[in-house]
């Protein structure tokens, strides 16, 4: 059984996604290949897609969330549809080479240009593989919505409804959450992560997250302890973004609390298993690892349209609460940590929340429908 995992690197949750997904189809007993459509278009093109995308909601965050909104309130005309997918589709004809290269019995999709362009396709050449489509936030954007898919697995029972209004059939719409590595499912004692990790023990854990590409105003956060009463440590991750670490270490110098700051790192786990409460972008993968690990969130600067609706969807169900202003993090944070009632209740809310096994019901799904596994899937909520 061949599986191919289709992904776009327009941010990095895209990809944790389909890696997550090839951990739990492999321990299925799958052949899986991983692929980014990026790397099959012009160079151009890529930087253009991906490289643009961050710059825009690094520079321009108000920019892009128009963009967001108008694309996804305007109705999607056939033609319009039919010359997104064309011209994507010309800049990807390498991938499309190997796709029937490679004549894959699955097709999982966690970025809706491979879906787009695949479920298309489909439209003139029935009968190839099934295409599977795993969204990567916690709404719906209109672009996600494709003909010709074999089913949808969505985080929430908003998402399916958003697919359904835009009919979807409903026996093709699965409520199982975010894919996440399987490592998120499993936790050690708050006392031996610190320990391991060369942390103090007893003193309180302020994790701070920017992501794989290293996005949001972190120095601005830490500058806000410089004159800080507060009682804890605070450990900065700042992914893959050097100027970011740079700047995070230059303001870690003028604190009055232990800090440790780390680029990118492939244990983010354990540093949560470490921390009391974790600060974050709420990107749909980083916010579904934290619900996994069921600890409170304080999200700080979403971007105008995917985050802003994770962000919502994260306060309205009592896991978050919000720091709009970066500079009285210090204040936030510490009020925080002193009222443990309400971080235990956060955390109750994040553990209801976390869908730590998504992978493995996602992957058990996809087998029982294609009749190529045991028929164990776990059935998605019902609206």
């Amino acid at each position: 059984m061949k599986v191919l995992l289709l992904y776009a690197s327009a941010g990095a949750g895209h990809k944790r996604a389909a890696e997550a997904l090839s951990v739990a189809f492999r321990m299925s007993g799958a052949e899986t290949t991983a692929q980014d459509i990026l790397d099959f278009t012009p160079a151009i093109f890529r930087k253009t897609y991906a490289e643009g995308y961050l710059q825009v909601v690094r520079s321009a965050p108000e920019l892009w969330g128009y963009m967001y909104a108008h694309s996804d309130h305007k109705v999607q005309k056939p033609w319009e549809k039919k010359l997104r997918a064309g011209f994507n589709k010309l800049n990807t004809l390498p991938f499309l080479r190997s796709y029937e290269s490679l004549d894959p019995d699955i097709v999982v999709c966690t970025h809706f240009m491979p879906l787009e362009i695949l479920t298309t396709r489909q439209d003139r050449k029935p009968g190839r593989a099934p295409v599977f489509c795993v969204v990567t936030d916690f709404a719906v954007h209109s672009l996600w919505v494709c003909s010709n898919v074999a089913c949808y697995y969505v985080a929430t029972d908003e998402a399916r409804r958003q697919l359904l209004r835009r009919s979807q059939p409903a026996d093709r719409i699965e409520v199982m959450g975010i894919p996440v590595d399987p490592v998120f499912g499993r936790s050690e004692t708050q006392r031996d992560a610190r320990r391991r990790l060369g942390l103090d023990a007893g003193l309180p854990a302020v994790l701070v997250i920017s992501g794989g590409f290293g996005v949001g105003p972190t120095a601005d956060l830490l500058l806000s302890f410089q004159d800080s009463r507060s009682d804890c440590q605070i450990i900065v991750v700042a992914g893959r973004n050097e100027t970011m670490k740079g700047e995070a270490e230059a303001a870690a110098r003028k604190l009055p609390m232990p800090v440790k700051v780390y680029g990118f790192v492939n244990n983010v786990h354990e540093l949560m298993d470490a921390a009391d409460v974790i600060v974050s972008k709420p990107g749909g993968l980083t916010s579904s690892e934290v619900l996994a690990k069921g600890k409170p969130l304080v999200i700080v600067d979403p971007i105008p349209g995917q985050e802003q609706r994770n962000c919502e969807y994260l306060l309205e169900s009592g896991a978050a609460v919000r720091l709009f202003d970066v500079e009285d993090a210090s204040h936030k944070i510490r009020s925080l940590l002193g009222d443990t009632a309400r971080l235990a209740s956060m955390a109750r809310s994040a553990k209801r929340l976390g869908r730590p096994g998504a992978a493995t019901d996602i992957v058990a799904n996809i087998l029982e429908r294609t009749g190529l596994g045991p028929a164990r899937a776990h059935r998605g909520r019902d609206c």
